[in-house]
């Protein structure tokens, strides 16, 4: 089974030939193949991986217009990677990277400047000051959290 990925893979280097390095990375075709390549490993024991199996094969069948032309098939690939990518962490545990820290630290800032406005509030004297600890308060811990669990995922070599 682990050929069907490698039949796929060098299927999209032959029809991507001629394609310049930065639409390969704008179309995210490196992360494609790598979840071609994970769907492969994970469809004995995922249903999931095994469904997502046909509409690889044929969006790889028509890559090379997908790529090049606007239209239906650029939708439909840029559906199915957004698809494989939910599947692979939802089910699977693969992240991109600084998801976390990212999230983490975006949540981090609505609560800080929530604190911070609050003790804003308690002494009109120090507002600014006030304000700027609570936001500091607020963003720090998450931001490390979210960092720490980044660094878990890559160490687990579960990156995206």
């Amino acid at each position: 089974m682990e050929t069907w990925s490698k039949e796929l893979n060098t299927q999209i280097d032959a029809k991507l030939e001629g394609v310049n390095d930065k639409d390969l990375r704008f179309y995210r075709i490196e992360e494609f193949k790598r979840n071609i390549t994970r769907i492969n490993s994970f469809s004995n024991s995922c249903p999931g991986c095994k469904k997502e199996m046909q509409p690889i094969r044929e969006t790889v069948e028509d890559i090379d217009q997908a790529i090049n032309d606007v239209g239906r098939k650029r939708k439909d690939y840029d559906q199915l990677i957004s698809q494989l990518s939910k599947h692979m962490q939802k089910e699977h545990g693969f992240y991109a990277p600084y998801y976390f820290t990212y999230m983490y630290s975006f949540f981090g800032i609505v609560a800080g400047a929530i604190l911070g406005y609050i003790l804003m509030n308690i002494d009109p004297d120090v507002k600014l000051e006030l304000f700027c600890s609570g936001f500091a308060i607020g963003i720090l811990p998450p931001y490390i959290i979210g960092y720490l669990k980044d660094k878990k995922i890559r160490s687990a070599k579960k990156l995206m």
